[in-house]
């Protein structure tokens, strides 16, 4: 890795979530701009899988597209001395070191790869402060980290790091910790920019509808900038995009992004520091480049979020059947109706059905449309005790489509396990991490 003696850091982010894109990671390592590129690709939905193909095979459990992702994105990086951080490790971070130092060997790239394990607290389930009884089959438990094992490898010469579950801001303010001043703010600062920074394209345009100027275009979506920010020893920063990118960076999306995701502005939990976010100041000081400072530590949380996913008896039954033309919103409120009555056994807690297009998110909220939808699809989801019912509830939206609503079609239908999270605390002192290195000449 390039040896880097510059009093600020830049980082910039490559993935927002499991499936984001891949090419505008590379185009920040190719850039030459960045120290570092973080890649935030974890989620309960995504780490659960792992979890899944781990219990089957202890070498599995990593992120299925590492490959995909890594493939173009190692080169451009070692180039460019731009390390690579990402929770792309999942449910087997040791797993995925192995796999990237396969594939950087593969493609020529030289590298040493450190992975972060401790994450898992599953063995340590009964020292967990359950938030609700855990009822089914625990699957996992793991404890969010922050940001120190990321730096120690990073201090050890790592040109790549990969965690499983992390908390998303510490994947950034790790490259940052560094180059901060010994004031406890500072580190809610670098914090701050990775919780701004950890959404890829939702800080650059994506995700807004901006008021009081011209949207961004289809193409412009199709081609979006995403983040890079400018981080000094204070914490404070500077968020832009890369020239020539498409997007929008300024105070009015950063302000929605830092609130994103916050229930208490004034008392924002991360497992390194928790954060007041009161005030934090932006000001646009360029075209797509807007200055954040002014958050505040109010210390360190003694304890470590987990979240627990615990296997339910019975399935998920999940629905929907279609209708199009003239009255299509009258016929498919008639088979909405008609499937609550043939269902009505199901207790009213365990089974949802709405018309997609009409009432599916807002619900009773929903206002009634001049123009009534051409076409709408009722869709029925249902939690079920076992198999069989799960097929009943396939089977009554099929039999719509000859006793039924004329019309009725375009059926799409799955039966899924249930599971449940559950979020609990654990004391940090019990949670132990370590690092797992491969290198390449």
């Amino acid at each position: 890795m390039v040896e880097r003696s510059r009093t600020v850091r830049t980082i910039g982010c490559g993935a927002g979530f499991a499936g984001d894109r891949v090419d505008p990671a590379v185009a920040i390592a190719a850039s030459g701009l960045a120290d570092a590129v973080a890649l935030e690709c974890l989620a309960e939905r995504t780490l659960v899988p792992g979890l899944r193909a781990r219990k089957s095979d202890p070498a599995a459990g990593a992120d299925p597209r590492l490959r995909r992702r890594l493939k173009p994105l190692l080169p451009a990086a070692g180039a460019n001395g731009c390390r690579v951080i990402s929770n792309l490790g999942a449910a087997n971070p040791a797993a995925a070191v192995r796999q990237i130092a396969a594939l950087a060997g593969e493609i020529g790239c030289k590298a040493c790869v450190a992975g972060v394990v401790g994450d898992d607290v599953l063995t340590k389930k009964d020292q967990i402060d359950w938030q609700t009884p855990i009822t089914g089959q625990l699957l996992g438990a793991h404890a969010y980290l922050g940001c120190e094992p990321i730096v120690e490898a990073i201090a050890r010469g790592a040109d790549i790091v990969v965690t499983g579950r992390t908390a998303d801001s510490a994947l950034f303010s790790a490259e940052v910790v560094p180059i901060l001043n010994n004031h406890p703010n500072a580190l809610a600062g670098a914090t701050t920019v990775g919780h701004l920074l950890e959404c890829s394209g939702q800080i650059t345009g994506g995700n807004f509808n901006p008021i009081g100027k011209a949207a961004l275009s289809a193409a412009d979506y199709a081609q979006l900038g995403f983040p890079l920010a400018t981080v000094h020893p204070d914490g404070s920063a500077e968020i832009f995009l890369l020239d020539g990118k498409p997007g929008i960076v300024d105070v009015l999306n950063c302000t929605l992004q830092l609130l994103y995701e916050v229930h208490d502005p004034s008392s924002y939990v991360t497992p390194d520091v928790i954060i007041d976010f009161t005030g934090v100041t932006f000001e646009q000081v360029g075209p797509n480049r807007v200055r954040v400072a002014g958050a505040r530590s109010r210390g360190r949380p003694a304890r470590l979020k987990v979240s627990g996913f615990v296997d339910m008896p019975g399935f998920i039954a999940d629905a929907e059947i279609g209708f199009a033309g003239i009255g299509a919103t009258h016929r498919g409120e008639l088979a909405a109706d008609a499937l609550r009555m043939r269902l009505r056994d199901i207790p009213e807690e365990d089974i949802r059905v709405d018309l997609v297009g009409v009432n599916s998110i807002l619900g009773d909220a929903a206002i009634a449309s001049s123009a009534p939808p051409a076409e709408v699809r009722v869709h029925v989801s249902a939690r079920c005790a076992d198999a069989e019912m799960a097929q009943i509830v396939e089977d009554e939206v099929i039999a719509l489509t000859l006793s039924g609503p004329a019309g009725g079609g375009s059926i799409r239908s799955e039966r899924r396990p249930r599971l449940d999270v559950v979020d609990g605390f654990i004391d940090r002192d019990l949670v132990a991490t370590e690092l797992v290195w491969e290198s390449l000449p």
